[in-house]
């Protein structure tokens, strides 16, 4: 509760100063009384927190140290069940405490603009590169971003934005964020931050919350249909066009592998992993140990962008390998001679790009879906822990070929149209809604 009060509170007091026009006596007083709220629940919390360290100090000295950390380590399903829920209610109770002001706010803004807004909402930087395949055929989108920390980061990344509360006519999003945005005359528009879907699917009225939510197939199109929801299309996967009208050439490849610094008398392995608060990650079992294979292989390796610090530093700081700062990922697949992965989507891409695959199996969790596990294990070879992993490249460097015609399938069940124009079909999509963006000839 405290959270959404915070966010209510911050959403309220940049509006105040970002839109002059919404700094009405409702907003000052809701602002106001959020504010006084706050400042009583901190209090609480700070009693509640003393009390906490007490316990903690206690159960210590008797020996009893079960850290969260140590359950999700244990891969204990509880935790990743418990934030999923909890993530769920917030996201419920945000959009009912920031609808009407912010309706309200849109409503008074809109009527002073004289053209039609249309912004990219970004919780990541990710989210910026997966969009170039389609912001090259249209005008400039603004980029919206989530909060101060996503806009520092895509100022690093080259990227100007302005932070969210943003009121546009129309939204972009590779998330299911769409209740940031709660005022019914926002056209929105979704789109899948990787191909296929590899985790549960959100609740059905969460797409149904967009005008249209762009997938990579119809295959995909149909699971979610199954489910109630009503706003999918399948327009293919923008972010592999690169791959697929030679935008990538050999010599931008030749160039990253010298500058990176790749051994040419030694196979590259590219290590990845999803992000471990969804409770299924593979990443314990090969983060500390890596290094200990790097005499025989180059090796490379890229997390989720959300991945516990814990990892991204012992990684970075691991002289043995090279880790991928880059978002983009696809140069270095290519240089890749096998990837390994856990339940990631990258996956996906892996099978594209037709590399062979290997995959740490994970307990069962809450978004485990079991037709996604029985597709990973009829493109990958399986294994449970570190000391398999060197049978296990050498088996896949031995005979490449060996799950070629699964990686294919897979390849045509995630993908439709493998021209290398989905970013084309995506932009045609979105002009639908925001036709200003047209790039028009002179």
């Amino acid at each position: 509760m405290q959270k959404l009060i915070l966010l209510l509170n911050r959403y309220l007091s940049v509006l105040t100063f970002r839109e002059p026009l919404a700094y009405s006596a409702p907003v000052i007083i809701l602002n106001r009384f959020s504010s006084f709220i706050l400042n009583n629940i901190n209090t609480e919390t700070q009693k509640k927190k003393r009390y906490d360290n007490r316990n903690a100090r206690q159960k210590h000295l008797v020996g009893k140290r079960h850290t969260l950390h140590e359950t999700d380590r244990r891969r204990n399903v509880e935790p990743a069940r418990s934030r999923l829920a909890e993530g769920r209610f917030a996201m419920t109770l945000s959009y009912y405490l920031i609808k009407y002001p912010y309706t309200l706010t849109w409503r008074i803004v809109n009527l002073f603009r004289r053209t039609d807004k249309t912004v990219l909402y970004c919780e990541d930087v990710l989210d910026v590169e997966l969009f170039s395949n389609i912001q090259k055929h249209l005008k400039k989108v603004q980029i919206v971003a989530k909060n101060s920390t996503v806009q520092r980061s895509l100022l690093r990344a080259g990227y100007y934005s302005k932070r969210w509360p943003a009121f546009p006519n129309t939204v972009i999003m590779f998330r299911n964020s769409a209740w940031r945005f709660p005022s019914p005359k926002i056209k929105k528009i979704g789109l899948e931050h990787g191909a296929y879907n590899f985790k549960r699917f959100s609740k059905a009225k969460y797409y149904n919350m967009f005008d249209v939510f762009l997938m990579t197939s119809e295959i995909d199109v149909e699971r979610v249909k199954k489910r109630g929801v009503r706003t999918a299309k399948s327009i293919g996967y923008p972010k592999i066009d690169s791959v697929y009208n030679g935008s990538i050439t050999k010599e931008e490849l030749y160039t990253l592998a010298a500058r990176i610094g790749l051994n040419k008398s030694k196979k590259t392995v590219l290590f990845s992993s999803t992000w471990d608060g969804s409770g299924m990650s593979a990443i314990e079992k090969w983060y500390d140990k890596i290094g200990q294979i790097s005499d025989r292989y180059n090796l490379l390796a890229t997390v989720h962008n959300w991945m516990s610090e814990k990892y991204k530093i012992a990684l970075k700081n691991n002289p043995k390998i090279i880790f991928i700062n880059d978002n983009v990922i696809l140069k270095y697949i290519l240089l890749s001679d096998v990837c390994v992965g856990d339940t990631n989507s990258l996956i996906a891409e892996f099978c594209m790009l037709d590399k062979p695959v290997i995959t740490f199996r994970i307990p069962q969790t809450p978004r485990t879906l079991p037709d996604v596990i029985e597709i990973i294990e009829k493109v990958s070879i399986r294994i449970d822990a570190f000391s398999e992993i060197e049978n296990a490249i050498e088996r896949a460097l031995n005979n490449p070929g060996e799950f070629a015609e699964a990686r294919k399938e897979l390849t045509d069940l995630m993908l439709d149209n493998r021209d290398g124009n989905a970013g084309h079909r995506a932009a045609a999509e979105i002009l639908k809604f925001s036709p200003n963006l047209k790039i028009t000839d002179h």
